[in-house]
């Protein structure tokens, strides 16, 4: 019996010793997925950005930039001009990026499913990246009903000037 106790008390100890060194196993994040809005010609960057797996990890927004111009963060977007999207990836409590190799994570990003260029590791918790695209045009808004009977009334009379004009010569 004396044996025995022993033995268990062995086991119980070992048990408890191992379980710190699994507990600080942290699960390995080889792939992130964020959403953000898409640029639009003529309008304020959007801040937010969503994470497609808040439990792992969450994205900040730092800023938007001209693609060529790095120091000036954008107010508002305009034609012509690609932009880059720098933020940081911060892993949940319990997780961690794959290791860097040669400076560049092995952590895959997308953006809008669209693959990171630029992807760099600034530290053990945390990965910069960049994400570069063209601004879309601002779409018009169509005109309301009362709009559009203006715009005929206002087509109507145009053309009814025109054509006195040139019945008469003066055009």
């Amino acid at each position: 019996m004396k044996k025995t106790l022993s033995v268990l008390f062995c086991l119980y100890m070992i048990v408890i010793t191992a379980m710190p060194a699994f507990a600080a196993d942290k699960q390995t994040i080889s792939e992130v997925r964020l959403s953000v809005t898409e640029p639009v010609v003529g309008e304020a960057p959007d801040k937010t950005i969503e994470s497609a797996e808040p439990d792992k990890y969450t994205a900040t927004f730092r800023y938007w930039i001209k693609r060529m111009h790095a120091d000036d963060p954008v107010e508002t977007f305009e034609a012509g001009f690609e932009y880059a999207l720098v933020f940081y990836v911060t892993p949940a409590e319990g997780c961690k990026f794959e290791e860097a190799k040669d400076g560049e994570s092995s952590t895959i990003v997308y953006v809008n499913d669209q693959k990171a260029e630029r992807v760099s590791a600034e530290s053990d918790t945390q990965l910069g990246r960049a994400y570069v695209v063209t601004p879309a045009a601002k779409e018009e808004k169509p005109l309301s009903f009362f709009q559009r009977v203006i715009r005929s009334i206002k087509d109507f009379f145009t053309n009814i000037t025109d054509f006195f004009k040139k019945l008469f010569g003066m055009k």
